[in-house]
């Protein structure tokens, strides 16, 4: 049986959902990952979580005392958390691969967009997730706030959900 990871993004200091989902999943979840855009303090969220939380700073994150990435192991896999902004992420994820590639990251988790995305670049051996927002969805479908829940079986494969609000 695999562990689980919470993926988040995008709450903007709205904490209904960002709570509901934690509370839902409490117990379940290795870690918690947050792509950015909390607009609450990282200790807030540490101690909400109550599991080990991997987060970056977003472009709206003013006053975080926390880096713009964080990079950490998951399972086997090098894994690195950004909001995704600096890396021009809104008109495509090459300029993110290619950080993952400098930083020897084989995972990338990042937000910004505020929609839901899934893609391996096997040439470059660099896996992306964006969970989307949890609080301020920008995607026709699914419609609704989204994050994702990583499994990662035994034999080091991840494998997203994706979950509506």
């Amino acid at each position: 049986m695999g562990k689980k990871y919470l993926v988040v993004s995008d709450n903007h200091g709205s904490m209904a959902n960002l709570e509901y989902v934690i509370d839902r999943f409490h117990g379940q979840i290795e870690g918690l990952i947050h792509c950015g855009d909390m607009e609450i303090p990282p200790e807030m969220l540490e101690e909400l979580a109550g599991c080990p939380v991997y987060m970056a700073a977003g472009n709206c994150d003013y006053n975080f005392s926390r880096d713009k990435e964080d990079v950490f192991e998951l399972g086997d896999h090098v894994a690195f958390v950004t909001h995704g902004d600096v890396y021009g992420v809104s008109w495509g994820e090459e300029e993110l691969v290619s950080r993952a590639q400098e930083m020897g990251a084989d995972v990338v988790f990042y937000g910004h967009t505020h929609c839901p995305a899934y893609h391996v670049y096997e040439s470059e051996g660099v896996t992306v997730f964006n969970p989307g927002s949890i609080a301020l969805p920008r995607q026709m479908t699914p419609s609704g706030p989204t994050f994702l829940i990583i499994d990662l079986a035994d034999d080091g494969r991840l494998t997203p959900e994706l979950y509506t609000l």
